[in-house]
């Protein structure tokens, strides 16, 4: 009643389907169509073709000959290292190079390599001669056949 009293109406109530089409932002627009259009026949598109995607050569394959050669070079040159500078010189080293070389040649058989390195650690360091990574090799040759 203040509100007609002072002269002003008070707002017409909406309900909720009016509120949401008031909050809502659309846009429409007439139907159009545009016009054809043709390029100079001096110009010309074009669209870059991907280049065909390689080929997967195959994989080299190394003589088993080859690989014992190598197996035994670093198990001499292991045990030579023993012999000259003692059992206790850089058992970390040796056991981390053969490790790996192990896994690498011979897979999760590998880790039997280790064994070395607890020897030394064991005091047992001239057992660290034996040529342990020719024989993983060797079982992994001979159990694949």
């Amino acid at each position: 009643m203040a509100d007609e009293d002072a002269g002003r109406t008070r707002p017409r109530e909406r309900g909720p389907r009016e509120r949401d089409e008031e909050t809502k932002f659309s846009l429409s627009l007439p139907p159009m169509s545009l016009p054809e259009m043709r390029l100079p026949e001096r110009i010309r598109l074009v669209f870059p073709v991907p280049d065909p995607p390689e080929k997967v050569s195959r994989p080299t394959r190394v003589r088993v000959s080859w690989v014992l050669l190598a197996v035994v070079l670093a198990d001499a040159l292991d045990a030579f290292a023993v012999v000259w500078a003692g059992p206790g010189t850089l058992p970390w080293v040796r056991a981390a190079v053969g490790l790996l070389l192990s896994l690498v040649l011979v897979g999760g058989a590998g880790l039997l390599y280790a064994w070395e390195l607890l020897a030394v650690l064991g005091g047992f360091g001239a057992l660290s001669l034996a040529p342990t990574l020719t024989a993983l090799v060797l079982a992994r040759i001979v159990l694949s056949r």
